[in-house]
């Protein structure tokens, strides 16, 4: 390999080396937080089924016949 070539070749194999070390870099942040994001999604379902659970309570009590009957001895 002459002189010339290989001034050529390292500079393109040091330029590659960083491409490549800066995509790694990357996909672990994507990992990350993707990581994250599971975790926060598992937090917000155990919020939102237990907001449905207490609607669900609501409800029942509110279509009561007894709830109604206080209404109407409030409202008298």
């Amino acid at each position: 390999m002459n002189p010339g070539t290989l001034a050529l070749l390292i500079p393109i194999l040091a330029i590659l080396g960083s491409f490549i070390v800066s995509i790694m870099k990357l996909r672990e942040q994507q990992i990350r937080a993707a990581s994250e994001n599971d975790s926060h999604n598992k937090s917000l379902q155990k919020e939102v089924s237990a907001l449905r659970d207490r609607v669900e309570i609501l409800e029942r009590l509110v279509t009561d016949d007894s709830y109604d009957l206080k209404q109407k001895i409030n409202n008298a």
